[in-house]
């Protein structure tokens, strides 16, 4: 054993963070209007163990909040009650499928099936 401390897994499945305050300066808000939005589930805000707030940066756009990204987060809430399991929905790599990614969905304004697929997974969760 090196006594190096293993990689977290979830940084594989998260990618790049920004903080509460890279998050308010890349969308011009005030910090208090993240947080308000992570709250109200406008943006999907990370709770660490040690009580650090991350914002994944792929619900970024060109600079905007991709749209469609509330509404999904409001479905998944009525299946799981876990911000992390919602960004492991939107984020992680399903090679087979079409698009790899359920974020894609919504980068590409396919929010339909972004809301089925999101329905029916949210669904699943509470069976």
């Amino acid at each position: 054993m090196t006594g190096e401390a293993e990689p977290n897994p979830w940084a594989d499945i998260i990618g790049p963070c920004y903080t509460v305050t890279s998050m308010a300066l890349a969308l011009g808000w005030t910090e208090n209007e993240v947080i308000e939005a992570g709250d109200q589930l406008r943006l999907l805000m990370l709770h660490t163990d040690d009580d650090v707030l991350l914002l994944p940066s792929f619900q970024l756009l060109d600079g905007k909040v991709v749209e469609g990204l509330a509404e999904v987060l409001r479905i998944l809430q009525t299946g799981i009650s876990d911000s992390w399991t919602w960004a492991q929905w939107l984020n992680t790599e399903l090679p087979d499928e079409d698009p790899p990614r359920n974020i894609q969905y919504l980068y590409d304004g396919r929010l339909d099936e972004a809301f089925r697929d999101a329905r029916h997974d949210a669904w699943a969760w509470r069976s």
